[in-house]
Formats: C-alpha cells, structure tokens, sequence
C-alpha cells in the first residue's frame, strides 16, 4: 500500500491511497467519524478503473488529524480483533 499526504492545512489533510479501495477506507472512514473532535471524514476512489483513493479528514478545535487517523486505526485493528475472536467463537 502506497500513502501519499496530497494536500495538508491546519487542521486538514488529504491523503491518496494507493492499492485499497471501499473496504479498508470505508472501516477507517467509520472509525474516524466515531471521534468528537473529527468534523468531517470521507473518501473518494478517483475513477473505477484506477487503482487510487483519497481520504480527507477535517478536525475541530484545533486537533491534528495525523493523530486522528492514528487513534481510527487502532480502533479499527480493535474492532476486527474482537470480530476475528467471536467468529471463532461461533464456529
């Protein structure tokens, strides 16, 4: 996977995602948005047949969103984890 931060102001920033597409941005899209102190998280996939994503996060008061995604990231591991143990449960 290929990140590159296109587009970078306070408070927001815009990074294009290389190889992943609706799958892995929409969990972190979901986990980011849980965050009071996110105003804003989306994504876009630049065109079907390319193989590029662009997720734009925004915060409030002040906030870095480098540390945001960090934080949605690990929640998202977490989320998956206790997925991965109760299907393993149910099996």
């Amino acid at each position: 996977m290929k990140i590159n931060v296109v587009k970078e102001e306070e408070n927001y920033i815009e990074a294009e995602f290389g190889g992943e597409g609706h799958t892995l941005l929409n969990l972190v899209q979901s986990s980011l948005l849980e965050d009071p102190n996110v105003e804003m998280a989306g994504y876009t996939k630049t065109h079907p047949l390319m193989d590029k994503s662009i997720l734009f996060i925004k915060m409030r008061n002040g906030k870095n969103p480098y540390d945001a995604l960090k934080k949605a990231t690990e929640n998202a591991e977490q989320k998956l984890s206790e997925f991965i143990t109760e299907f393993q449960k149910s099996s």
